[in-house]
C-alpha cells in the first residue's frame, strides 16, 4: 500500500503510459513515495500525523484514484509482464541467504529496541526552598527506573535525626517532592538526606545542603 499500490492507482488515474512492466513498477514506487510525502505534509498540517491518519490517507488516496481510473475511457493498457527468467541454484541459495540475514537482523533489532533502556536511575535532591523562603528545604525523588520502587527517606540536621518518610512508592516517570520547614539558627546548618531500599536497608542515595543562618 505504501510503496506500490497507491502509486499504481495514481498512475492509472492520470493515464501515464509505460512501455514495460519494470518501468511501470519504478514509476509506481516513485508515485507512492510522492504520495507519502504529500500525505505527511497534509496530515501534519491537520494535526493527524498518527498511524490511523496514515492508514486513512493511503486508503482514501487509493480508493479515489481507483475510482477515477475506472471512470476513464482512455486508460492505457498495462504493459505485458516479461517471460519468467530461469534462476540458477546458486542464485536461489544467495537469495534465500539474503532473506534469512535480513530477517535475523530485523528480529535482533526489534528485540534490542524492546529491551534497551538508555538510563535506569533515580534522581534525588535536597535544596533550599525554591521560593527563597528561609527556614525551608526541598527534598525530591524522580524515578527513571523500569518498575515502581519503594524507598525509606531519612533527613538529619547537623547529624541529628529530623524527619523520616517510610515506604515511599515512586513509579517510573513520577516525581515525589516535599518542602520541609526547618529551624533557622544564627549559624548555618548542614541538612543531609539519605535514601534507602527497604528490602535490604542499604544506602542508595545521599545528598546534602546548607540551611542558611538568620
Amino acid at each position: 500500500m505504501v510503496f506500490l499500490v497507491s502509486g499504481h492507482t495514481v498512475l492509472r488515474a492520470i493515464g501515464i503510459r509505460t512501455t514495460s512492466a519494470l518501468q511501470h513498477l519504478v514509476y509506481a514506487v516513485g508515485a507512492s513515495l510522492a504520495a507519502g510525502i504529500a500525505g505527511g505534509f497534509a496530515l501534519n498540517a491537520a494535526g493527524f500525523l498518527t498511524p490511523l491518519g496514515w492508514a486513512l490517507w493511503f486508503w482514501a488516496l487509493t480508493a479515489t484514484a481507483a475510482l477515477v481510473a475506472a471512470g476513464r475511457r482512455d486508460t492505457p493498457d498495462l504493459p505485458a509482464w516479461p517471460a519468467p527468467v530461469r534462476v540458477r541454484l546458486w542464485q536461489g541459495a544467495g537469495l534465500i541467504l539474503a532473506v534469512l540475514v535480513a530477517t535475523g537482523a530485523y528480529a535482533l533489532a526489534v528485540q534490542d529496541a524492546a529491551t534497551y533502556r538508555e538510563f535506569k536511575y533515580t534522581e534525588f535532591w535536597l535544596l533550599p526552598s525554591a521560593s527563597g523562603e528561609s527556614g525551608r528545604i526541598t527534598v525530591g525523588i524522580r524515578s527513571a527506573e523500569t518498575r515502581a520502587q519503594r524507598f525509606d527517606l531519612e533527613i538529619s540536621l547537623d547529624g541529628q535525626p529530623f524527619a523520616v518518610f517510610r515506604l515511599l512508592t515512586v513509579t517510573p516517570g513520577e516525581t515525589w517532592a516535599r518542602e520541609i520547614p526547618v529551624p533557622v539558627l544564627a549559624t548555618p546548618q548542614k541538612a543531609e538526606a539519605r535514601l534507602y531500599r527497604p528490602e535490604d536497608n542499604r544506602l542508595y542515595r545521599r545528598v546534602s545542603t546548607l540551611v542558611p543562618r538568620i
